[in-house]
């Protein structure tokens, strides 16, 4: 998970979406930054929601 947020930040600009404000969602469930997105069942065309918390 914390390699798709850089990966966001990269993309997206480190002033727009630093990684360690972004929080991933998959099926309402927040995303754990130790975990992979293979553990929480997130397919090759799943769907993430990016929000940026504060």
């Amino acid at each position: 998970v914390i390699a798709v947020k850089k990966h966001i930040e990269e993309a997206q600009g480190k002033d727009n979406f630093p990684y360690a404000q972004q929080l991933l969602i998959h099926n309402g469930k927040v995303l754990k930054d130790e975990t992979t997105l293979e553990d929480n069942k997130v397919s090759e065309n799943g769907f993430l929601v990016v929000m940026l918390s504060k």
